[in-house]
């Protein structure tokens, strides 16, 4: 599972931002965390492993295939509970056979060919008994809802539609997943919806100035610096110059 985070620019691209409310009440609605051994598969920068080690578990692994991702996430880390594992996601040979009561692997998928070695993996590295998978991406219906002030993704696609192919062709639909999973040995797969704050912005120029880096924003990687000023420009006339702006993406668990 390779990706374009082993690059020193985009070291701390994945380990700045914080883990948001919504996020977090979803979590504790669905699995106890304390005195659990725990995995954040594909965890850059350690956001959610951070968070995740709040909560009272016996262990938490952070897992990621980009070594420089790994050391960002071992400088942003106090925490005695958390270890980082170099591991691939359809290849978790460090973690043996059913040694974790709950995997987290959230905006992974997308970045894979096929969902099913992956599934694998989680499955057999989580207890038979009572082992919890939570898979969190977007599916393609996610992505493609139309932009408005809040759902900042979403003028992506009205400026470039060449895009929204790119979105179609690398996400999986919510189909495709349940049907890995099964396939995989889970014994019960259910799916919720979640409109998740991605980040505050106080005025707009701070929304600019997170575009222009393309900080944790991969699909912009796609454009030449002329287009994203032209999708800067796009968003900021969508958008009012002086007031808050709270962005959000909707997610599929």
């Amino acid at each position: 599972m390779k990706n374009k985070f082993d690059q020193l620019e985009n070291q701390f691209t994945y380990a700045e931002r914080t883990a948001h409310q919504e996020w977090i009440e979803l979590i504790l609605s669905k699995v106890e965390l304390e005195g659990k051994r725990v995995a954040d598969i594909g965890c850059g920068g350690g956001i959610y492993t951070r968070m995740l080690a709040e909560f009272g578990p016996r262990s938490v692994l952070g897992v990621d295939s980009s070594k420089r991702m790994l050391e960002a996430a071992q400088e942003k880390t106090m925490s005695d509970t958390i270890e980082y594992v170099y591991a691939d996601g359809e290849n978790l040979a460090p973690l043996s056979d059913g040694s974790l009561d709950i995997v987290v692997e959230r905006a992974v998928i997308h970045h894979l060919s096929e969902l099913l070695p992956n599934m694998k993996e989680i499955s057999r590295v989580l207890s038979q008994e009572d082992g919890v998978a939570i898979i969190q991406d977007r599916t393609p219906e996610d992505c493609l809802i139309e932009g408005t002030s809040t759902h900042i993704r979403g003028y992506l696609f009205e400026c470039f539609p060449f895009l929204a192919e790119t979105e179609k062709t690398r996400r999986f639909s919510d189909e495709a997943v349940q049907k890995a999973m099964m396939k995989a040995g889970f014994k019960r797969v259910e799916k919720v919806e979640l409109w998740e704050t991605r980040s505050v912005y106080l005025n707009l120029n701070e929304l600019e100035e997170d575009l222009q880096s393309r900080r944790g924003r991969t699909i912009l990687h796609e454009l030449s610096d002329e287009q994203l000023t032209n999708f800067v420009n796009y968003v900021s006339s969508k958008l009012p110059q002086d007031q808050e702006i709270i962005e959000k993406d909707r997610w599929s668990i």
